[in-house]
């Protein structure tokens, strides 16, 4: 009797310890804004924008003007810390994060039939199982839409991680190229629009953002939730939620 208990109970205990290795982490959550700076912001506005929100992970697109000193200064007041920024071209791309571990970060600029497309790249560590890597991505005016979404998505197969989950900002030339540019990634990547809440009669909101936020793939890192943050040029704070 003692053994047939015994047995049992060490079946029960390792029945459970794989349950708990098949259940995996627990998911992480993120408030992820998408924004874009003017000429005139100051740090401490920028900060304050941030912390409006609750904001944790910041893609910024700002004026090629503003050197690393001027994201440091945002990056103290809104407590995150800082990537880049990338100045390869007309805008300063750069992130601030908060309690991921940053691995590694490049800018780069990828050419795009006649245009071009200026990134930068940053991959974080969440834990021993699960990584994150930032894009954010400036396309210059006159570039055309197809061979910029081609030159990013070929960027994507052969330089981000495939078991990373991906967070991806694009300031686009005008908010025409940018809708298209959505349309295109949608294969791939989810728009963060789609979790704006509904209108009363079911329809999605149709929001016009100047930086468009994306995530994917669905399998490691979905949308709960977004909402507009109302300004001279509006923006886009989204409740990502990595799984796996």
């Amino acid at each position: 009797m003692k053994i047939r208990t015994l047995c049992v109970a060490a079946v029960a205990a390792t029945l459970s310890a794989c349950a708990v290795r098949l259940g995996g982490p627990s998911p992480e959550e993120y408030q992820a804004l998408a924004l874009i700076a003017t000429e005139t912001d100051t740090p401490a506005q920028v900060a304050e924008r941030i912390a409006s929100v609750g904001a944790d992970l910041v893609l910024l697109s700002a004026p090629a003007t503003r050197d690393s000193a001027w994201f440091a200064e945002i990056a103290t007041a809104a407590v995150l810390q800082q990537s880049g920024p990338g100045r390869t071209g007309d805008r300063a791309l750069g992130f601030l994060t908060n309690n991921l571990e940053l691995l590694g970060d490049t800018s780069i600029v990828l050419g795009a039939g006649e245009g071009r497309l200026h990134m930068h790249d940053a991959l974080y560590q969440i834990d021993d199982y699960r990584y994150l890597d930032l894009l954010a991505v400036r396309i210059e005016p006159g570039t055309e839409v197809r061979p910029a979404v081609r030159a990013l998505t070929s960027y994507i197969a052969t330089d981000v991680m495939s078991n990373a989950a991906v967070a991806l900002a694009i300031d686009a030339p005008d908010v025409e190229a940018g809708d298209s540019i959505a349309a295109l990634l949608q294969p791939l990547f989810s728009d963060a629009r789609a979790c704006l809440p509904r209108r009363s009669n079911g329809d999605r909101t149709r929001a016009r953002v100047r930086v468009h936020l994306f995530h994917g793939p669905e399998a490691r890192i979905g949308c709960e939730g977004a909402s507009l943050v109302e300004s001279d040029i509006p923006s886009l704070i989204a409740r990502l939620i990595v799984n796996r």
